[in-house]
């Protein structure tokens, strides 16, 4: 079922489109706006406050720093430990790139760093939460599977390539000078972190106190994954108001190859998080107890694993860190990978 928001004369697509329609109707528009995209999220809020919880215990007892210190000894198991830290970090694809560059300074060979950057930006806790609250468990176990995947391929064609241009020492476009990435004085300015300024870190300095830095960094996740889900929504919002239902749904019911395509493609250039992607398709199919969301497979995968994988921030620390072939091979990787997978789920005789 198509969700559908009564948003005045606007929303009716026979009338021809004027501002002068526009500006008559725009408080009325403005409030069904508000409405819509309030009544959403409400209905994802528990599952936001349980993902970020799950984060929370996750960064607070730093099980996935325990894990990243490790992977420079797994040896051949890298690349496997590699996703599975991708799949389990609360580290979206922007903090995940210096963790990755870190970690190849550190002698971290570029296989496992390659698998876990891609990965990471596809699930985390609060991601599968969320995709389970707003698609169904299914369509979350879906994308993990597509994460566990994607990420194991991307380490062992990385791998094969190491001799062809790919090993450590040739893939940066300079040396970096070494020291500290937390540093506040580190020189490479895309690459400082500063995780010391926030509000979780303040606290343990001060305070030492598990509990209370366990409460600030629910605080910071539950702000910025929130964030996210708003500004999906807002766009689903805003998009079934001006964009008529049928090319979108049109787009994303279709069983055919040609959506795979165009929705990989049209969503290299868009910076969209994992869950950002997903409250975009909740607006179109909201999920009423016992329904089965027509969302295609094919179309589905290549939204929510196309859209966060391609993340334009990432691709811009590529371009200035990396040379060229890295970036290419990334690319490659993540859009035929994406590419690959829509079509492998769409031709499996399995309901989603």
């Amino acid at each position: 079922m198509v969700r559908k928001l009564s948003l005045g004369r606007l929303a009716d697509k026979n009338l021809p489109f004027s501002w002068i329609n526009l500006m008559n109707d725009l408080p009325n528009m403005l409030l069904e706006l508000v409405k819509g995209v309030s009544e959403e999220f409400l209905y994802i809020l528990p599952y936001l406050v349980i993902g970020v919880l799950f984060e929370a215990t996750i960064r607070t007892l730093k099980w996935h720093v325990k894990i990243r210190k490790a992977l420079t000894r797994f040896g051949i198991l890298a690349i496997p430990a590699a996703t599975l830290l991708g799949v389990a970090s609360p580290l979206c694809a922007c903090a995940t790139l210096p963790l990755v560059i870190s970690l190849l300074v550190a002698g971290l060979p570029l296989a496992p760093a390659m698998a876990l950057l891609v990965t990471s930006p596809l699930m985390s806790p609060a991601s599968f939460t969320m995709i389970s609250g707003m698609l169904g468990t299914n369509w979350a176990l879906t994308v993990l599977v597509c994460a566990v995947v994607l990420g194991l391929f991307a380490g062992y064609v990385t791998l094969l390539l190491r001799n062809r241009g790919f090993a450590e020492e040739d893939i940066f476009r300079k040396a970096l000078p070494q020291g500290d990435f937390h540093d506040p004085d580190y020189p490479v300015e895309a690459l400082r972190c500063e995780c010391g300024q926030q509000l979780s870190h303040r606290v343990d300095r001060c305070t030492h106190n598990k509990f209370l830095v366990f409460w600030a960094r629910f605080w910071e996740g539950g702000l910025k994954i929130g964030k996210f889900v708003l500004i999906g929504l807002v766009i689903e919002v805003v998009a079934l108001l001006f964009i008529p239902n049928g090319w979108i749904t049109g787009l994303l019911e279709g069983q055919g190859i040609a959506p795979i395509f165009a929705i990989t493609l049209a969503a290299i250039p868009l910076h969209l998080p994992q869950v950002t992607a997903t409250s975009m398709l909740f607006g179109f199919y909201l999920p009423d107890p016992g329904q089965v969301i027509p969302l295609a497979k094919g179309a589905g995968i290549a939204m929510l694993v196309g859209g966060p994988v391609t993340a334009l921030p990432v691709m811009a620390i590529f371009i200035s860190m990396f040379k060229p072939r890295v970036l290419v091979l990334y690319i490659t990787l993540c859009v035929g990978g994406t590419i690959a997978l829509a079509l492998i789920f769409r031709a499996l005789p399995i309901t989603i």
